[in-house]
């Protein structure tokens, strides 16, 4: 076999233990996707349910409103998601604030080979071998190393996002805020629906047994033929009617407490009683330009938007100074075991500069697109705070409204009662007077169900004040998490409020804004120029629904005079 046959061969095998390789690795490489099995699904369920329940205190008595709103602030599934987003920000600005401190490096090898490591060198002159070949390095030989760098343009930029965590950290609380007083205010409304409903239900219970017997006689006196069968089953029409509209309403009475249970994070099938509240007719203390005033700083959503206007700041530094130079301090210790060597171990220091020339010449677009934020983010909170105002507005209209529509509902929820009381006795047992009675009865329970929801929405309302504000439903500082504490903590703080004694620092904040700038609604007189027996006309602005904010049309009511 010649040599060049020889070396065919060998490029040849080479060549296919290359591409057998190259196969192997993709084959290796490859991922089949894998669904979650039907054992790893019910795995899974049983896990969080376990998760979802577990370690909740007992409900040992019927839970009282501050209690409702206690269970949920702590137990919320949205509310832990809110609590553990600001526990992760709190622990990247702990990570974040490592990167200003300088890199300290350490490595350490050991290297061996079959053979020498020799080598010859050859003159260029002449072309010959000019010296015998040697070598100066072991066939075994182990370092290590110890580095200390320090970036100067690094330490800055770690410096400007470290800053920026610290402001993530304190939007995260903000919104920890705001998602304890949604928290708060959805557990108002339907607490006051469960309660009511938990009032209610044995007086429909028992106009659906009223009714069911009722319905009974018809049918037997329609059999007995003692009245006409087109008036027979005219009577059974007007029952059947009656009967559907208490059964919807028992079943919309049942929900009411589900809704409250998810709210308290409880199993919906959870039996539990509600405690008694007192329903006695509810006083704002506050003026409506006070609360104005007060949302201009207490809102979360304003100052969250405040923290991202500042790493808008951060930000546009941060670009601004990647187009410096960067300068490099280093400082290190070596160590080789190599017996050639003269010196085994030694140390060594020294700086390095490196620039990007082409970079100078974005500074002037990178410093627009900074500026372009930064207006960008003035706008968003001026909308915002436009926001926050109309909510304030139309969270006390919604509340005078409620609170004249319960009047009138108890009112004639009132007089349904008397009416029904007047006809118990007026009526002959027959099955037309029968029917009438179970008519008015049906119509006393609906008119208690319309006076009750009239009310739900009163407190809701009610409520909806505070948080349009920003008023907190919780103290600042709580001595533990136990349901008791926090129920206490939520009862004290509400009857703060309803005293008019808000915290000092929304005192503070009132009484610098209104002195600096003076009242909103008297900043608002001296630009109108509306006569003010004009009809206001709608407009478009951003309102604030649920998690996000969106144009809707409402009624100006910039110059409402509240009598």
């Amino acid at each position: 076999m010649t040599i060049k046959s020889k070396v065919l061969e060998y490029k040849t095998l080479h060549r296919t233990a290359v591409a057998g390789a190259i196969l192997f690795s993709l084959t290796a490489c490859s991922v089949t996707p894998t669904p979650i099995t039907f054992e790893q699904k019910l795995a899974l369920v049983d896990a969080d349910r376990k998760a979802m329940f577990q370690d909740q205190e007992p409900i040992t008595q019927p839970i009282s409103l501050e209690e409702a709103m206690a269970r949920a602030v702590k137990y919320n599934l949205k509310e832990r998601l809110a609590l553990m987003e600001k526990l992760a920000q709190d622990n990247i600005l702990g990570l974040q604030s490592f990167d200003m401190l300088p890199k300290v490096a350490a490595s350490a090898g050991w290297t061996a080979r079959n053979n020498e490591a020799a080598s010859s060198s050859k003159s260029i002159a002449t072309g010959t071998e000019s010296l015998v070949s040697s070598t100066s390095q072991d066939k075994q030989s182990s370092s290590a190393d110890l580095s200390v760098s320090w970036n100067v343009l690094d330490f800055g930029i770690g410096y400007f996002g470290s800053k920026a965590q610290a402001n993530n950290v304190l939007a995260a609380e903000e919104r920890r805020r705001s998602v304890v007083a949604d928290i708060i205010q959805n557990v108002r409304g339907a607490y006051w629906e469960a309660v009511k409903a938990q009032e209610l239900q044995p007086l429909v219970k028992r106009t659906l047994k009223d009714a069911y017997s009722a319905l009974e006689t018809s049918k037997q006196t329609a059999a007995e033929r003692l009245i006409s069968p087109l008036e027979s089953l005219k009577y059974q029409k007007s029952l059947l009617e009656m009967i559907s509209r208490l059964e919807t309403l028992e079943g919309d009475l049942a929900a009411s407490k589900s809704r409250l249970a998810g709210l308290m994070n409880l199993p919906p099938a959870t039996q539990y009683e509600l405690a008694s509240q007192s329903t006695q007719p509810l006083a704002l203390p506050y003026q409506l330009e006070e609360l104005e005033t007060l949302s201009m700083v207490n809102r979360p959503e304003i100052n969250e938007e405040a923290y991202r206007a500042r790493n808008t700041v951060l930000e546009t530094r941060s670009s601004l100074m990647r187009l410096l130079p960067g300068a490099s301090l280093f400082v290190g210790a070596h160590y080789n075991s190599n017996s050639y060597s003269l010196n085994n171990d030694w140390a060594d220091a020294g700086v390095q500069v490196s620039w990007n020339l082409l970079s100078a010449f974005s500074y002037s677009d990178v410093k627009s697109v900074g500026e372009a934020k930064e207006k960008i983010a003035d706008l968003r909170r001026q909308a915002l705070r436009m926001a926050v105002l109309t909510q304030v507005n139309l969270a006390w209209q919604q509340y005078k409204q409620a609170d004249n529509q319960f009047q009138r509902t108890a009112e004639l929820s009132r007089i349904q009662d008397a009416i029904f009381v007047q006809s118990t006795g007026a009526y002959q047992n027959n099955t037309q007077s029968l029917v009438e009675r179970v008519r008015i009865a049906t119509e006393s329970v609906l008119a208690k169900r319309n006076r009750d929801q009239s009310f739900a929405m009163m407190q809701s309302a009610y409520g909806a004040i505070y948080k349009a504000a920003g008023l907190d439903p919780l103290p600042k500082s709580i001595a533990d998490t136990s349901v008791e504490t926090l129920s206490a903590s939520i009862a004290h703080q509400d009857a703060l409020l309803q005293q008019g004694r808000i915290s000092d620092e929304a005192l503070a904040s009132q009484v610098a804004l209104n002195g600096a700038l003076g009242n909103l609604s008297d900043q608002y007189e001296k630009t109108d120029t509306k006569p003010k027996e004009e009809i206001p006309k709608p407009q478009l602005v951003m309102l604030s629904t649920g998690d996000s904010l969106q144009e809707t049309a409402i009624i100006d009511y910039t110059n409402y005079v509240q009598p």
